[in-house]
């Protein structure tokens, strides 16, 4: 039985060591976080396997036998590093035929259909965006409870208790009073702000216009984010107010400012750990500032990478 060498003992070793302190270091709850990123390295795995096999499939008879030809161009300099050329084209061709394979079945089955909306309303109304990835994970925190749930990226998700009722992929809402009346309408208040961009959209017909719902997204982030555009986490920062209101987070980053050691100008172990919302439980046991925290890390820590390719 073979000794294992050195390195493959040494690499092994401080992998495990990687991923124990990945998951001893993890933000979210049962190392959500490590788990994923565990997932895409076992993904790039499956694409260089199938890249390798793809490769020994198509040049399975005797004439491209490897060996055969490898020893035939070992007996020329420029022979062998031809081959070494010829065999990198051919795999680097096969992994880039696999690989955007591998993650495709990570993302939602409805990004496939509003991913692209997505994209063209972010394009038209946002196109300075330095990461539009965060706007895809922002549809997926407010639509999606699992990547399964048939809410997921689905125009008709809709939320309603006998407070509110959150409508489609941004979950716009209106909250109602005890007796039934509406104690505040965001729709109503985004027609107002964006009257030509949202032309038309009203409760009426909220749910049959995903394209409607992804560009109040858009626009939403955007004016969230250009408040705080000259802190070093602004989109961190716009994030948080789009869930939570621009002016709260304004208020968090003042009282971060007056603690000794805090940064106001980053979300992430500073501004996040000061908040000032309600901590009252109202979905779940959640208050209005675990909501609110969960946000940000969600969109930014867990959600976002898997649509890095896909929103570029």
């Amino acid at each position: 039985m073979k000794t294992p060498r050195h390195r493959s003992l040494f690499l092994f070793g401080w992998a495990i060591l990687a991923a124990l302190a990945s998951f001893y270091t993890d933000p979210d709850a049962h190392g959500l976080s490590t788990l994923l990123g565990g997932l895409a390295i076992v993904q790039g795995v499956w694409a260089v396997a199938a890249a390798h096999w793809g490769r020994k499939a198509l040049t399975d008879y005797p004439e491209a036998d490897q060996r055969s030809l490898f020893a035939k161009a070992a007996e020329s300099p420029s022979g062998a590093g031809l081959a070494l050329i010829a065999l990198a084209i051919v795999f680097v061709g096969l992994l880039m035929v696999f690989a955007p394979r591998a993650h495709a079945g990570t993302l939602p089955a409805g990004f496939a259909t509003y991913g692209p909306v997505l994209k063209a309303e972010q394009r038209r109304y946002w196109p300075g965006h330095p990461d539009p990835a965060a706007l895809a994970a922002l549809i997926e925190q407010e639509s999606c409870v699992s990547l399964k749930s048939p809410r997921c990226w689905n125009p008709s998700a809709r939320l309603k208790s006998a407070r509110e009722e959150g409508a489609g992929m941004g979950q716009i809402t209106r909250g109602y009073r005890a007796d039934r009346s509406i104690r505040f309408d965001a729709l109503a208040e985004l027609s107002s702000r964006y009257g030509t961009e949202l032309s038309g959209w009203s409760w009426d017909n909220v749910y049959r216009r995903p394209d409607l719902q992804l560009r109040a997204v858009v626009l939403m982030s955007r004016d969230a984010a250009m408040a705080f555009r000259g802190a070093p986490e602004w989109l961190e920062f716009g994030d948080a107010g789009y869930n939570g209101g621009v002016a709260g987070v304004q208020k968090e980053r003042r009282a971060c400012k007056l603690t000794k050691g805090c940064d106001p100008g980053k979300w992430f172990g500073n501004v996040e750990l000061h908040c000032l919302k309600s901590r009252q439980p109202i979905y779940g046991g959640r208050s209005a500032c675990d909501i609110n925290r969960e946000h940000p890390r969600n969109v930014f820590l867990v959600r976002r990478d898997k649509y890095v390719g896909a929103m570029s």
